[in-house]
């Protein structure tokens, strides 16, 4: 190889090198911006996780009311119909 082509090598080589150097940091960055979406959503879903959780134990508790409000006039008629009325409940 002569002077002349090693030159045009060389200068091919640092463009590819520009190029590839160039497509690295465009990857990079592109790579930490969907880090940092997966932080937001994760941060997100950690959120919907944790108010999903109350939901659910308020629904738990207003369950729980509701059926101790029904076995409490449940109760009170069964007692309004032997006391009040003289007739048994109980078969």
């Amino acid at each position: 190889m002569n002077k002349w082509q090693l030159l045009n090598v060389l200068e091919e080589a640092r463009a590819d090198n520009t190029k590839h150097t160039e497509t690295i940091s465009k990857l990079t960055t592109h790579i930490q911006g969907l880090w940092e979406e997966i932080e937001q959503k994760q941060f997100k879903i950690n959120n919907l996780n944790e108010k999903n959780d109350e939901l659910l134990d308020n629904y738990k508790s207003c369950m729980l009311r509701e059926r101790k409000r029904r076995q409490e006039r449940a109760e009170v008629e069964k007692e309004f119909t032997e006391h009040v009325l003289n007739k048994s409940t109980n078969n």
